[in-house]
């Protein structure tokens, strides 16, 4: 039996029972939390067991990432000015085509180790850069390379038809490919899990979304599209997929900023999933990310981070984004329906008067949305997303005493408002130590690695002509 001590952390365990553990221990056996509690050191005689001192730290769940294109991460930073169709253009019907196995399978193992020294143990990774089953092999051997527990979500590419050809939104999910895949990966306990990335009703017709619906069906695995709520292939969009039938609660939606009420009480009232990516959504617009409105509609709010071109794949920044930028629209709504003369001004309270209610979204709200929001959003609650006796031991350590984070004296606040990668300590992965002493275990490779990722990057961008702007 593997056994690990995790000893004298502050345990913000997102578990509606425990809540935070000022001082207290979490023991993790073969992979899984085995207990969680003050002074289990005294408790456990095992001459073998791994100690880890988290004097001075911050535990949480180790952060979950519910929507990134890291197959673009060769291109790292390289259209963070694009407009969505610019961004759709260039990585679809230039770079997709050059992109070779190698490239895909770098890109995946670069940004998974990326994640994971930032805290981030699980990733949904939405890959539609794939054109061939060679490609699909390599970016699943990045992922499982890394050890990071992640999705395969397997998509189609979107490029433009030459003349002659279909438009992929009229070519429905190739099933000799999904079910290759799912014979390959059939476990839906493991650290990867195959899913399909569908067109979904906005780029597809009915015929061809009961196809790829269905495929998804008879696999036994989830579907997740992407979406933004406007008029699409199938009248009203997921209100038609469900008058149809086709819609199940294992189906996550991504963006849909511009959905209609009834479209997304059809998703939520099905069980689908809806996740928000808040950076990217408001660069290429001004409706809101779907946090609020979900939450009111009785669903659970999920957040990721979306292109690797444009937006860090850092989930505590994600957190901040997604926390503020709803902050935001929900002052805006307030202001909206303000009827009332305005609140006075702090230097006109006296001691007789209440305190306003505090600032809404909140940072617990945050730090929920990337662990057990993100966890429900493919149906993977009951294995991550909290730090609860019986679940994977996904366990990220932050050190609250650096100059950024001290005092630390409220948790979340410190992690979801200060903290960023650099404080990350340690990482375990179904109790695998992924980063310790703030050096991740692989990080011997991460030099030439990141020169490799380089030189595929030049490449790509010399051959398909997008030099301009480049460093090269």
């Amino acid at each position: 039996m593997n056994r690990t001590l995790i000893t004298n952390a502050t345990l913000v365990t997102v578990d509606p029972e425990l809540g935070i553990v000022p001082q207290g221990d979490i023991l993790v056996e073969d992979g899984r939390i085995a207990a969680i509690g003050a002074g289990l050191a005294d408790t456990v005689a095992d001459a073998g067991i791994e100690v880890i001192d988290a004097t001075g730290m911050i535990a949480i769940p180790g952060l979950i990432n519910a929507h990134i294109h890291m197959w673009q991460t060769a291109l790292r930073g390289f259209g963070v000015d694009w407009t969505g169709v610019e961004h759709h253009f260039h990585m679809q019907t230039e770079f997709v085509p050059v992109y070779t196995p190698d490239d895909i399978g770098a890109s995946e193992y670069f940004g998974a180790l990326n994640l994971l020294s930032g805290g981030t143990t699980t990733v949904y990774e939405w890959c539609h850069g794939n054109r061939t089953p060679d490609h699909n092999d390599a970016a699943i051997d990045g992922l499982q390379r890394s050890g990071i527990r992640s999705i395969f979500i397997h998509g189609t590419v979107k490029t433009l038809p030459l003349p002659g050809q279909p438009h992929f939104s009229q070519v429905p999910h190739p099933r000799e490919e999904a079910t290759r895949l799912r014979r390959r990966h059939n476990s839906d306990d493991g650290k990867l899990i195959l899913a399909l990335g569908v067109l979904g009703p906005e780029y597809s017709p009915l015929a061809v979304c009961e196809q790829d619906f269905r495929l998804a069906e008879e696999l036994g695995v989830w579907s997740s599209a992407h979406a933004h709520g406007r008029n699409g292939h199938v009248e009203g969009g997921y209100i038609g997929l469900k008058k149809a039938g086709l819609l199940t609660a294992r189906h996550n939606a991504v963006h849909l900023n511009s959905a209609s009420d009834e479209e997304l009480r059809a998703l939520i009232d099905t069980g689908c999933s809806v996740t928000a990516t808040s950076q990217t959504e408001i660069n290429g617009g001004s409706r809101e990310p779907l946090i609020r409105r979900v939450a009111e509609m009785g669903g659970t709010p999920s957040i990721g981070t979306d292109s690797e071109a444009n937006t860090p794949a850092d989930m505590m920044e994600a957190m901040r984004w997604s926390l503020v930028i709803q902050r935001l629209f929900n002052n805006l709504e307030k202001a909206r329906k303000q009827t009332s003369e305005a609140p006075a001004a702090t230097n006109a309270v006296s001691r007789d008067k209440p305190l306003p209610p505090r600032i809404s979204p909140s940072t617990s709200d945050a730090l929920f949305w990337a662990t057990m929001g993100n966890a429900k959003a493919f149906g993977l609650d009951h294995r991550i997303g909290s730090l609860t006796v019986g679940k994977a031991a996904d366990i990220t350590l932050v050190r609250g005493n650096e100059l950024n984070l001290a005092p630390a004296i409220n948790p979340i606040d410190a992690i979801v408002s200060f903290a960023n990668p650099s404080n990350v300590d340690t990482v375990l992965v179904a109790g695998e130590v992924m980063k310790r002493n703030g050096k991740l275990t692989q990080q011997a490779g991460v030099s030439a690695a990141a020169a490799d990722l380089r030189r595929r990057a030049e490449r790509v961008l010399t051959e398909t002509g997008n030099t301009t702007g480049a460093l090269m």
